[in-house]
Parts: structure tokens; C-alpha cells; sequence
């Protein structure tokens, strides 16, 4: 064996053995001093503390802190006057471990360099009356100016250690699950310094507990600095990373103790951090503000708060925030692409407070996509937390296109055309808040083609300004046209911000429109009821898709009223031609309503009142019309001869004049349902013609064989028609024709049911041509031979006259 191998072997096992003796003593020491040691011990900790400090037992730990000692206090307890009320021991732990300098342990002194709390509770309670154990932490003599055989604890740890703050009076409660916390403490004559390593679940963070808990069940981690400055009574926490449920959050703070109240100021910064993560950070009082949107990426966020160590006072709290290509969602909307700055501060006005009402939430540079739309706005804010109240301007200019995802294909489809928006908004954040709002700009569109899908109704060639005006909407300079329609538009939806969403079905829209034609054969599907709505599959996905606003437009066209006064030059329907038409129109939930129409047809005048009502089983129309000195034939085809076949366009000439009031049904392409129709008709025909009327040509088979009754003319007919179904009741009436004179009274069926009683002179009216005398003429109409005929229904459905008066017995 090599020499230096030998003599280093030697004097490693002699440094053993001094070792193992230098235990041996130690452990003789400590043991033949337990009860002076732990004695000692209870002195030094008593000396910081007032209190019942109880020490259970004391083991020495020699190996552990080898070369110092150490020892184990068991189940220690510290417990103020008032435990018995309270029942909140300050201190309760199973185990702590106090690590002591040997050498001053060889002077028979000791000086605690370590205490490490294991399986316990720490509880700082202060009660509503003002009484606090935290007395117990002030020592019972001033402490004594330290010295150089001060002792100095420069290591603590916590292990499973509960820590409970709770103060009835300043609102407060802390509890915190502390798994692990290790602090190493370096003093000099500036002051100390620390590196503190935690584990801690925060349980209850609540600063105030009216507001709820900051963190809320957050595992904490944080391995940070701590340095304190005797000079200016400073404690400074520089800015460190500290870990809530892994997430970075870099924290600095200072805290100046020189004047009372102490002052602090903390910043807070957190790089890419979701915007969940970060809400749950807060209070609720301040998460609920926010849970209404959310982001698809993280956010960098920054925060300032300052303020008094006092209580009620309330800091000075700046946040700022960026946010870049990022997704919004939100119970409203979801925007993409979207970038903003952001900021909130709680001191709007200085002097006012720091408070809700005093607190303003700024948004700047503002750019996203509103399915493909581009929204822009240079600034946005929210003012008055307490009460929110949101304004901006915003900006976009967008193809129409792409307005048929943002408000839903199954409500307008647009093919073409281009719209600008320029709008101020002021009005409330809160979705379920009342403050009224105004709306000021306005919406232009320029060339525009869509088809109103519930309708099926195309619409083209769509020029349109809407104008807001604070709570109002006015529509300026609409024009377009659908088929070979066109139309020039002005309107307005008075209140339209305040019904939109609290009551869609008060919301009236008025117009005046203006035409030189309008084909209502290009707008039968609006008389009709809309199309088949989309299956509740289809409407939930378009829901979750649509925005809030574009969800109520569809709830709003359905449910509102439209009034409408209409001046046009050329109307056509079916068959129907007018002119010069003025009418009052109004559109709802039952149906429409037609007021004060006036117009040009028929070579004549028309005027009516009337409405069609939206029933289960169709719609229901009701006419009440005065038609002055129209052309019969031309009045029956425009009306399509009011449902009936009996009387045609073709059987009729002269100048018609008539009071009606009719009640029917219609079908869904607006025509009139056979044998539905209702009502009273009094007419006045001059200088008529009944011309190839087929009962009355039928006579000629069995009298007046010689008489022309193709074409029977008169000077006037006057009459009252009521219509019931399919029946048309004639009142007893006298046609003195230049064919025959003809007395009728009966009932017309469509197609059956037919039974008119006709009385015929024989003599020949061409006689009596010279005759002016009025009785005179009466009396001769009924000398003579006079022949009862009886119209009846045939076997092969059409009307067969017969011989005789049709009495019953006959």
C-alpha cells in the first residue's frame, strides 16, 4: 500500500473517530439537558409571544442538523385569554423541528437558527367586537437592542400547514393550504433579504368579503425574493414569476412602512394568458362583468394597483391588455380577426373615488370580422361600471354578400351590391339592462339584389340610406324593384332601440311609398302566409352562429307592424288595372288592413276600405267599396267576375255604379275560395246591355222567337244582390229592356240551387217606345198575355227555364 495511501486512510478514520465522539458528547448534552434545553427554547419563544404557549414533549434530532442540534417540539399550541369563546388556537401543530447553534448550545445558551412548522394550523382572528388574537405575536417586553449573541431565526418552513386569517371587521379572510413554504433569511445592518419557495392551494383570498375571493382554489407556486430596508422601512418584492395552476403571472410589489397609513404598489404582468385563466383570478364581483364574452387565444395583460394599507380603502387599479388575431365569443356575437388595446382604470374623475361608478373600460385601435364583415372602430368605451354604459363609433364597408351568413340564409339571401356603415352607439353593456340607448350615422347600400326567403320574394336594383337618429331609425332614398315592379321609399321606426329586444311586437314601421307601377301579382306571397320555418335543428345552429342582434331581426319582422301610404300611378292584379291610386295600408300579426283607397279603374272611380285576416283554415277578406260610373264589362274582369260564372264580363255592358260590402275566403295565391263569399251588393246600371245571356237566350226557344236576345239594352237597372255562400239572393226588380219587360225575384246557385221566378208580358216594349207618361207606361208594361217562367237547374248543370210560376202544388 502506497505511504500517502496509508497516512490518508489513517487520518480520515481518526477525523471519524473525533466525530463520533463529538457526537456521543452532544447527544449526552442535549439529553442530560432536555428539560433546560426545552425550557430554553419555551423562554426564547415565549419571549416573542404573549400567550399559553404549550410544548407537549422535545426529542432530540441530532442526525438531521449534524453539526448543530436540532430538536422536535410535539404537538406545540399557542392560545390567547379569549380561546375559550373563540376557539381559535393561533397556533396548533403537531410537529415543529427548531434547529439550534451547537456552540451556543456548549455556552449554555440557545439560539434558535431554524424552526419548521409540520401538520397544523395558524389562525389570526380578530372578531366583530375588535378583540384579535394576534396580541399574542407582539412579545410581552419591548424587544431588547440586538446584540451579537442576538438570536436570529434565518430559516422557517411550513409543511401542510393551514393558514387562516379572518377579520369580522375589515372584511377580510385569507385560508390558505400551505403544502410547502421555505423562507432563508440574511440579515445585515441595511436590512434583510429572503428567498421564499412556496406550494399553496388559496382556498380564500378575500379582501374584502363582500366581493368574494381572488384566485379562488389556485395552486400557487412561486420561488421568489424578498428585501427589507431598514432606511426607509421598505419592503420590496421584485418582479417574480408566480405560478396559479401553472400559468406565469410576473408580480412586483413595494410596500412602505415610513408613514401610517403604509403605502403599497404592486404590478402585475402576464404574457399570453388565457382569458378564463385570467377572469378567474378576480372576484366574482368582477368575473360576472365578464362572463358574458371570452377568447379563443391568450391575451397579454399588465395591471397597476395602488393604494393605503387601511381599511375601505379602495386602490388606484389600471389594467392594460392587447389582444391579436384572436376570437371573440360571446352571449351576443363572435367576432374573428379581432386586435385591440385595451385598458381599464378606476378614477375616471380625480376626487370622485375609486369605484364602479367612477370606473371606465377603454378599448382603442378596434378591428374584427363579423362573419367575413369588417368592423372597425377607433375607440370604444364603458363607462360607469355600477351602471354600464358602452360607445364607439364604428365603421365597415363590406359586399352585401356576405350579410347572408350574418343574418341567416333562412331570412334574406343577397346576390349583390355594396354597404357602407358609419354608426355612433351609446348605450348599455348589459343585455338585460334597461337604460335606453341612442344610435347616430348611418347605413348606406348601393346596388343591392336579395331575396326575402320567408316570402320567396326577389328583390333587385336596392338603393337605401338608414338614418339613426338617438333612439329612432329613418329610412331616406329606398328605392328597388322586384319583377316589373319599382318603388321610392321613405319611412321610420320610431323607438326602435328600446322595443328591439324588450317588446319586438310594439315596433311600428311607417312608410310612404311612391310608384309610377306596382304589379301586386309580383307580391303574392306576401298575402299569403310564410314559407315553412326551418326545422329547430337548422334554428339552433343558426343561433349559435348568429349574433344577438341578427337572431331578433327575424322575431322583429314577424312580430312588428307596418302602416304604408301609398301614392301610385299604375296598379295591376290578375286581370285588375288602376290609375291614380292613393290607399292607407297596414300589415300585422292578423293580417292587413286597407284604408281610404282611392283610385282610377274601370274607366271610373273607386274608393274601399277593407282587410284580409290571417285565419287557421285560410285567409278571410272583408270589402266594403263604393264604385262610381265604371264600365261593367270591364269592372267584371278586372274582379274576375267576383268568383261567379252566372254573370260575365262578357254578358254585361253600361255604366255601373254600386255600394258593396263582401266578406269571403282567400286562397294562398290571393284568389277568392268559391262559394265563400258574404254580403250585400246595391247597384246601379245605366244604359246597360245584357248581351249572349244564355237563360234568357234559352227563352227564345219558347217565346219571342222574333225578338233579338242576344243583345237586350236598357236605360236603367236598379237593385239589391245579397250574397250568402253560394246563393245570390234577388231582391224583386223590374227589367224593362228593348227586348221584353222581365219582373225577377229568386235565388242564383253556384253552381246550384238555382230558383228565379220570372213574370213576362208578351207585349212588345218597341210599342210603348213613344210613351212618356210614367203610369201610363206602368200600366201597359202589364196588360196583355204575361207569361210565368221558372229558372231551374238542369240535369246537365246548367239553368233550364220552365213554364209556370214554380209554386209548390203545381
Amino acid at each position: 500500500m502506497p505511504r500517502w495511501l496509508r497516512i490518508t486512510l489513517i487520518s480520515a478514520g481518526s477525523l471519524l473517530v473525533v466525530v463520533i465522539i463529538l457526537w456521543f458528547v452532544l447527544a449526552l448534552v442535549v439529553r442530560g439537558r432536555k428539560a433546560e434545553i426545552l425550557a430554553e427554547i419555551t423562554a426564547q419563544l415565549s419571549d416573542r409571544i404573549s400567550g399559553n404557549l404549550e410544548i407537549q414533549d422535545m426529542e432530540p434530532s441530532l442526525i438531521r442538523s449534524f453539526p448543530n442540534i436540532s430538536v422536535t417540539l410535539k404537538n406545540v399550541s399557542l392560545k390567547d385569554s379569549m380561546y375559550a369563546t373563540h376557539k381559535h388556537a393561533l397556533l396548533d401543530v403537531r410537529e415543529v423541528y427548531v434547529k439550534v447553534s451547537t456552540f451556543a448550545l456548549l455556552r449554555k445558551t440557545v439560539d434558535v437558527k431554524q424552526v419548521s412548522l409540520k401538520d397544523g394550523k395558524i389562525f389570526l382572528y380578530t372578531d366583530g367586537s375588535g378583540f384579535s388574537n394576534t396580541y399574542l405575536l407582539k412579545g410581552k417586553e419591548p424587544h431588547k437592542p440586538a446584540t451579537g449573541n442576538s438570536s436570529t431565526i434565518r430559516r422557517i418552513i411550513l409543511e401542510n400547514v393551514r393558514f387562516t386569517l379572518e377579520n369580522h371587521i375589515k372584511l377580510k379572510r385569507y385560508n390558505l393550504d400551505i403544502r410547502r413554504l421555505r423562507a432563508e433569511m440574511d440579515f445585515d445592518n441595511t436590512g434583510w433579504q429572503a428567498q421564499v419557495n412556496l406550494e399553496t392551494r388559496i382556498d380564500d383570498l378575500q379582501f374584502n368579503t363582500t366581493k368574494g375571493s381572488y384566485a379562488k382554489q389556485k395552486l400557487l407556486k412561486a420561488d421568489i425574493g424578498v428585501q427589507f430596508m431598514r432606511s426607509n422601512k421598505t419592503l420590496r418584492i421584485p418582479p417574480q414569476d408566480f405560478r396559479f395552476d401553472g400559468q406565469p403571472v410576473r408580480i412586483g410589489a413595494e410596500f412602505n412602512f415610513s408613514q401610517q397609513p403604509a403605502l403599497f404598489a404592486i404590478a402585475i404582468h402576464a404574457n399570453q394568458i388565457p382569458f378564463r385563466a385570467a377572469t378567474s383570478l378576480v372576484t366574482p364581483n368582477i368575473a360576472t362583468k365578464l362572463d358574458s364574452i371570452d377568447f379563443t387565444k391568450p391575451l397579454d395583460v399588465t395591471a397597476s394597483i395602488a393604494g393605503h394599507m387601511q381599511f375601505r380603502d379602495t386602490p388606484v387599479i389600471k389594467v392594460n391588455w392587447t389582444v391579436k388575431d384572436n376570437v371573440l365569443d360571446g352571449k351576443a356575437l363572435t367576432l374573428d380577426a379581432v386586435n385591440f388595446t385595451g385598458e381599464f382604470y378606476n378614477e375616471v374623475v380625480p376626487g370622485l373615488g375609486h369605484n364602479n361608478a367612477n370606473s371606465r373600460l377603454t378599448i382603442r385601435q378596434f378591428s374584427a370580422l363579423y362573419d367575413s364583415i369588417p368592423v372597425k372602430a377607433d375607440t370604444i368605451r364603458v363607462i360607469n361600471l355600477e351602471h354600464p354604459v358602452l360607445t364607439g363609433r364604428f365603421k365597415s364597408s363590406f359586399p352585401l354578400t356576405r350579410l347572408t351568413n350574418a343574418i341567416g340564409p333562412e331570412l334574406f339571401r343577397f346576390t349583390s351590391g355594396e354597404a357602407m356603415v358609419d354608426l355612433d352607439y351609446a348605450g348599455s353593456w348589459n343585455q338585460k339592462d334597461t337604460i335606453p340607448g341612442y344610435l347616430r350615422g348611418i347605413i348606406q347600400v348601393k346596388d343591392g339584389s336579395f331575396t326575402y326567403v320567408p316570402r320567396n320574394q326577389d328583390f333587385h336594383a336596392c338603393q337605401a340610406t338608414l338614418d339613426f337618429a338617438g333612439s329612432d331609425l329613418f329610412f331616406r332614398d329606398i328605392s328597388l324593384r322586384s319583377g316589373s315592379s319599382s318603388v321610392q321609399m321613405e319611412g321610420s321606426m320610431k323607438n326602435i332601440l328600446n322595443l328591439y329586444f324588450a317588446a319586438p311586437e310594439k315596433v311600428q314601421i311607417d312608410w310612404f311609398v311612391r310608384s309610377p307601377l306596382i304589379n301586386i301579382n309580383d307580391f303574392q306571397t306576401f298575402f299569403a302566409k310564410r314559407q315553412k320555418r326551418p326545422t329547430a335543428q337548422q334554428v339552433r345552429k343558426n343561433k349559435q352562429r348568429m349574433g344577438r342582434v341578427m337572431k331578433q331581426l327575424d322575431v322583429v319582422l314577424e312580430l312588428s307592424s307596418v302602416n304604408m301610404n301609398l301614392a301610385v300611378d299604375k296598379v295591376r292584379y290578375r286581370q285588375f288595372a288602376a290609375s291614380n291610386v292613393k290607399a292607407g295600408l297596414r300589415m300585422d300579426q292578423q293580417g292587413i288592413r286597407l284604408s281610404n283607397v282611392a283610385l282610377q279603374a274601370a274607366g271610373g272611380q273607386m274608393n274601399l276600405n277593407g282587410n284580409i285576416r290571417h285565419a287557421g283554415n285560410g285567409d278571410k277578406f272583408t270589402v266594403n267599396a263604393d264604385i262610381r260610373s265604371v264600365q261593367v264589362d270591364q269592372l267584371f274582369h278586372a274582379f274576375e267576375n267576383f268568383g261567379q260564372t252566372g254573370v260575365t264580363a262578357k254578358n254585361l255592358k253600361g255604366v255601373f255604379s254600386a255600394t258593396a260590402n263582401v266578406t269571403g275566403n282567400m286562397k294562398e295565391d290571393a284568389t277568392v275560395k268559391p262559394h265563400t263569399m258574404y254580403g250585400t251588393v246595391n247597384f246601379t246600371l245605366n244604359k246597360g246591355a245584357l248581351v249572349n245571356f244564355e237563360p234568357l237566350m234559352n227563352l227564345s226557344k219558347f217565346v219571342f222567337r222574333k225578338r233579338d236576345m242576344s243583345n237586350i239594352t236598357f236605360e236603367k237597372i236598379q237593385n239589391t244582390l245579397d250574397i250568402k255562400g253560394s246563393k245570390i239572393y234577388i231582391h224583386p226588380m223590374l227589367i224593362a229592356s228593348s227586348v221584353l219587360n222581365v219582373e225577377v225575384e229568386g235565388v242564383y246557385g253556384i253552381p246550384k240551387g238555382t230558383d228565379i221566378k220570372l213574370r213576362v208580358p208578351l207585349r212588345n216594349p218597341k210599342k210603348d217606345e213613344l210613351v212618356t207618361d210614367v203610369d201610363e207606361l206602368q200600366k201597359r208594361r202589364k196588360s196583355g198575355i204575361v207569361i210565368n217562367l221558372h229558372a231551374v237547374d238542369g240535369e246537365d248543370g246548367k239553368v233550364k227555364m220552365k213554364l209556370g210560376k214554380g209554386d209548390k202544388g203545381e
